[in-house]
């Protein structure tokens, strides 16, 4: 018997009819249709689909199955994970450092890690004090003030990010 990963996804199981859990390994099967499906009375001329979980996936169930699928179902997802506005970080980091707030330096150093990390910007080089990016697709390079953060100052940048994006 073939194994293959599962491309699509079905909702419910077709023994119980019941949707499948979040993060669930889920089995589908193919199998010949028996019954005869068109003008030329070919029987097993089609195919039928049949998804179960994998405690429903047993080998009786699963005799005389064309191919197999196996994956598993998304994990649940949590309300509180949003997406960050990539475009908003950008333009805050801009307004930053244009400011040039040495209180806000803290904010503009995360909001240009952050950048990077995303491939938004590029990091060129760290210096004493600074990092230096530029653009991706664009030669002009432009300092980030890094100030050395504290304990402290790690926990008021992380509220005040959440604050900020509402994450």
């Amino acid at each position: 018997m073939a194994v293959w990963k599962l491309a699509r996804l079905a909702r419910v199981s077709s023994l119980t009819g019941q949707p499948f859990p979040p993060g669930a390994s889920v089995v589908t099967a193919l199998f010949g249709e028996e019954e005869e499906t068109g003008e030329d009375k070919v029987r097993g001329a089609g195919f039928v689909r049949r998804d179960y979980l994998d405690a429903e996936a047993t080998p009786e169930r699963l005799e005389g199955a064309y191919c197999v699928w196996r994956t598993r179902t998304p994990p649940e997802r949590s309300d509180r994970a949003r997406r960050l506005d990539l475009a908003l970080a950008k333009d805050l980091l801009l307004r930053l450092l244009d400011e040039g707030d040495e209180a806000r330096a803290p904010v503009a150093l995360a909001l240009a890690l952050l950048l990077v990390r995303r491939r938004r910007l590029v990091l060129v080089r760290e210096g004493a004090g600074s990092l230096e990016v530029r653009w991706p697709r664009e030669d002009a390079v432009f300092l980030v003030p890094a100030p050395v953060l504290t304990e402290a100052d790690g926990t008021a940048l992380e509220q005040e990010l959440g604050r900020l994006f509402d994450l």
